[in-house]
């Protein structure tokens, strides 16, 4: 496994930087799929619930590049950093499905939130369960 040692800083595996980068990059990708997309109507049409499986796959990931950055960071996943990453991404999972009652083309819905939930929670699950 390759380190980067930066100056006061233990030795970091590289891999920690590459989830740390692609937990951003998710970050905003959601930001921007969920508050300026605007998706086709006649896609969902097409594939019913198709919405709650983007949801979860957009917050299983997120949830999953996130634990794997702070796992590689501290070396350990405790139960206290299990428990806030998952209110960290369930606060921001929440802010942005009540951002959609403002926006035109989007809209509030109680499912996407349950679908949010399910997605962090099971991503922190799997880091959790496979990095034991």
């Amino acid at each position: 496994m390759s380190y980067l040692t930066l100056p006061h800083m233990k030795k970091l595996p590289v891999s920690f930087f590459v989830y740390l980068f692609l937990t951003l990059t998710w970050f905003l990708v959601i930001l921007y799929l969920l508050l300026y997309y605007q998706p086709d109507g006649s896609t969902y049409s097409k594939f019913k619930h198709l919405d709650k499986l983007i949801h979860f796959i957009l917050f299983f990931v997120q949830s999953l590049t996130l634990s794997q950055a702070i796992y590689l960071f501290k070396g350990h996943f405790s139960f206290k950093i299990f428990i806030l990453v998952i209110l960290i991404l369930l606060s921001f999972g929440v802010i942005t499905e009540v951002q959609q009652l403002y926006i035109p083309f989007r809209t509030f819905d109680y499912y996407d939130l349950i679908t949010n939930i399910i997605g962090v929670v099971t991503g922190v699950f799997c880091v959790k369960f496979f990095n034991k």
